[in-house]
């Protein structure tokens, strides 16, 4: 049995070059390249961006956080609307509230800020018996209480009285937190420190009992008041 074989015929192709046409390669001039170069309408380069300053860092950064919280949040939810201005505003809200809560506690605590008032500022905060001895005419008072017969009262300006006068004779270093123990430490002149022990000891009785005092209990209290105010020298400023 004859098998016939296949065969792989080749064919000669001929390549033909146009040769008629007036076909001239491209030139280019350099001097227009040069120009087009300069000019910046064909500059396509892409500009670098900017160092970025801090405060674009910071935002960038505020932004880069906020978005992985809520893609944590919210998985593929894409919000929109009003809900995605709240999402976008909500950062820089929370950031200035935290710069506002800051700048109001430094000047909340900030100690130095009393320096810069003036010396007569700080009587605005005087307790009240800082008040009365600092700036009133206790004798007024006394009268005032006893016009009342407010005796207790009474009793107790003139207490006050009499502290003040011990300031003022610089027997004693006056201040609001002190207690009266501390005033009987101070005072060195013995018939003065037994006179105020005594008045002290009436005067706690009386007002911090919370007694109500008679025009005769006050008569007799009152005697060791002006015994004791007698024995203070009087200032010499």
């Amino acid at each position: 049995m004859v098998t016939q074989q296949d065969s792989i015929h080749t064919v000669d192709r001929k390549i033909h070059y146009d040769i008629d046409s007036e076909v001239e390669p491209v030139r280019f001039d350099t001097n227009t390249v040069s120009n087009y170069q300069k000019d910046s309408n064909f500059d396509y380069t892409e500009n670098k961006e900017e160092e970025e300053g801090w405060w674009a860092q910071f935002k960038n950064w505020v932004n880069k956080i906020w978005h992985q919280f809520w893609n944590w949040l919210l998985g593929d939810y894409q919000a929109n609307g009003f809900l995605a201005f709240l999402i976008q505003s909500l950062p820089y809200l929370i950031v200035a509230g935290i710069i506002a809560f800051i700048v109001w506690l430094f000047f909340k605590l900030n100690p130095g800020a009393r320096l810069l008032k003036s010396k007569e500022s700080p009587e605005m905060f005087f307790t009240e018996e800082e008040e009365i001895i600092k700036t009133k005419d206790i004798k007024k008072l006394i009268q005032k209480a006893l016009e009342k017969k407010d005796y207790r009262l009474a009793v107790r300006y003139y207490y006050l009285f009499i502290l003040k006068k011990l300031r003022e004779a610089h027997i004693i270093e006056y201040e609001f937190d002190k207690t009266n123990n501390d005033y009987i430490s101070e005072i060195n002149e013995e018939s003065i420190n037994h006179g105020f022990v005594k008045a002290t000891n009436l005067y706690d009785y009386i007002w911090y009992g919370n007694f109500s005092v008679s025009e005769a209990e006050y008569s007799k209290a009152s005697q060791t008041f002006v015994q004791l105010e007698n024995k203070i020298p009087k200032s010499l400023d």
